[in-house]
């Protein structure tokens, strides 16, 4: 079954890390966010909410459809002053017009319907400022289609679970289809970028066994049962070396536009 967004046993799924150095570094290389009013739509646990308010942002507004999602991004952003949390959907915020500088949405696009996508592209240029930028980061099949290694551990999933890499293929965006719908409803200046991001550090295997039982940060596993994810576990296990300090990377692709 697809994951629930609003369950409590899905509580601080995407919560306990942080965003890396990777990733504030394309950032760096796409726009500079001080002053900037951002919108994170999608924000799940918070996690990059925060990470723009270390960018300087002005003020960053933390949009979810989940009640569940925005309880813990409330927890992630506490004490945080420039935090606004707005219950809403990607496709209607109810925010306002020409409100923001800059628009994000990562791991969102998967998880809309491919025939809304174009409606999440229009809200997006509907919010922006002359000048804004959207910015998009999600997982193209190409990016989810590697196999597993200690440096890319979400291959394993697909690895053993083949008929996931299916239901991975029909979700993800496709790069054309996404500068296509950038352009149809009005950016300019449409670029895609491709990049690593570590995503966390394990200090040894049992706390990435964890991760993975708790499903944490991967819906996918959602589609797997308590014994089939054992058995992933086990198969990581068994196909990584013996290592402390695992490094768990993901492949990300990140379109831009420009209002």
């Amino acid at each position: 079954m697809t994951i629930d967004f609003n369950a409590k046993e899905n509580r601080h799924t995407y919560l306990g890390r942080e965003a890396q150095q990777e990733w504030y570094d394309i950032i760096h290389n796409l726009i500079d966010p001080a002053g900037k009013d951002i919108a994170d739509i999608g924000c799940g646990g918070g996690i990059y909410s925060r990470a723009w308010v270390n960018l300087g942002a002005k003020s960053v507004t933390c949009v979810d459809f989940s009640d569940q999602m925005l309880a813990d991004a409330t927890e992630n952003t506490q004490g945080l002053p420039n935090i606004t949390l707005k219950k809403g959907d990607a496709l209607h915020t109810d925010l306002p017009e020409n409100s923001q500088d800059i628009i994000f949405e990562r791991a969102l696009i998967h998880h809309i319907n491919e025939e809304d996508r174009i409606l999440c592209f229009g809200e997006a240029y509907r919010l922006l400022r002359s000048g804004g930028m959207y910015i998009l980061q999600d997982r193209t099949v190409q990016d989810i289609n590697l196999p597993g290694s200690p440096e890319h551990i979400r291959g394993y999933i697909f690895d053993v679970y083949p008929h996931l890499r299916n239901i991975e293929t029909q979700r993800r965006p496709d790069t054309h289809k996404v500068i296509n719908g950038f352009k149809e409803v009005g950016f300019n200046h449409v670029k895609t970028f491709s990049f690593l991001e570590k995503r966390t550090t394990y200090n040894d295997f049992s706390q990435l066994a964890d991760d993975f039982q708790m499903r944490k940060g991967r819906s996918i596993l959602h589609e797997l049962n308590d014994k089939e994810i054992a058995y992933l576990i086990d198969h990581i296990e068994m196909s990584l070396p013996s290592l402390t300090n695992i490094v768990e990377n993901d492949y990300w692709t990140i379109w831009t536009g420009i209002k």
